[in-house]
């Protein structure tokens, strides 16, 4: 089902609201668990099933399954990115299928697994520029305050399958909520049973893409319903809120050529959705 949306932008008090969606898709109830999202071309997305090994085509103009490609045993599937005519695709584990095109769509050509301390890792992303698969872990490290509070964006060599030494992103985010602050944004916040007020946001990764038109960073967060931008530095540029009624929980993002940006939600009480916006350079 198609769902065509007027454009307006929406500011409240927590800050920025990304402008309604130049278009909202239903997906079929095969894909109520959607997760990961990729592009492939101005018209065709790619995406998964959160507990199949399956290779999803959409039309991006009605969300309309094209394709399916199956490519191993069930599994907690999380992200998924294209590198050329090619795809990654994350079990949450840290195990990694590489699907290359074959005669008959997509077959795997191999596996590998991503040593990393963190035990739920949800997102891929390619980089183009630095020639790269960025990697979003969910969870945070166990520790003493300081550790919880590092967030790390990683990322391997498409070419070797070698984790890149150090990680391509490390904030905290303590200093993301400050930045967010000093910008005039409103952070939402929860009272404690012993009554102090605390941040509601957690950031916790689900997606991350590359801005083809800023060339920023975006980092999806499901838990939170956010978007937020950071520059190749590492440098706060922005925080959106999502929609809860249209997006309840969003797990997949990706940028098509053009610079619209898509994100997919799982279903809650309904039909998990695909939505397009007409791109973050445009919102502010």
């Amino acid at each position: 089902m198609r769902i065509l949306l007027s454009v307006a932008i929406l500011i409240s008090a927590h800050g920025t609201h990304l402008r309604t969606p130049l278009f909202m898709h239903e997906l079929p109830a095969e894909l109520v668990e959607v997760s990961g999202l990729t592009d492939v071309s101005d018209s065709l997305v790619a995406c998964l099933q959160d507990e199949e090994a399956l290779l999803y085509l959409l039309d991006v103009h009605d969300g309309t399954v094209m394709e399916r490609h199956r490519f191993g045993p069930p599994g907690d599937m999380e992200g998924l990115t294209r590198v050329k005519d090619g795809f990654y695709a994350l079990r949450s584990d840290g195990l990694v299928y590489h699907l290359r095109k074959a005669r008959s769509g997509y077959a795997l050509a191999d596996t590998f697994r991503l040593r990393l301390p963190n035990r739920d890792i949800e997102g891929l992303g390619y980089d183009e520029a630095r020639g790269v698969v960025l990697v979003a872990p969910k969870d945070v490290l166990k520790g003493d305050p300081q550790l919880r509070d590092r967030r790390q964006l990683f990322a391997f060599d498409p070419h070797t399958h070698q984790l890149l030494p150090e990680p391509v992103l490390s904030y905290t985010l303590s200093g993301i909520l400050q930045q967010a602050r000093d910008a005039g944004i409103t952070i939402p916040v929860r009272t404690t049973p012993k009554g102090r007020q605390v941040p509601e946001l957690k950031l916790r990764m689900a997606s991350v893409a590359v801005d083809p038109v800023t060339d920023h960073y975006v980092i999806l967060s499901a838990t939170d319903r956010t978007l937020l931008v950071l520059d190749r530095e590492g440098r706060f540029v922005h925080l959106y809120f999502l929609d809860p009624d249209r997006l309840p929980k969003p797990e997949g993002l990706t940028f098509l050529p053009d610079g619209r940006m898509l994100i997919a939600s799982e279903g809650r009480n309904g039909p998990a959705r695909l939505l397009g916006y007409s791109g973050l350079g445009l919102q502010h």
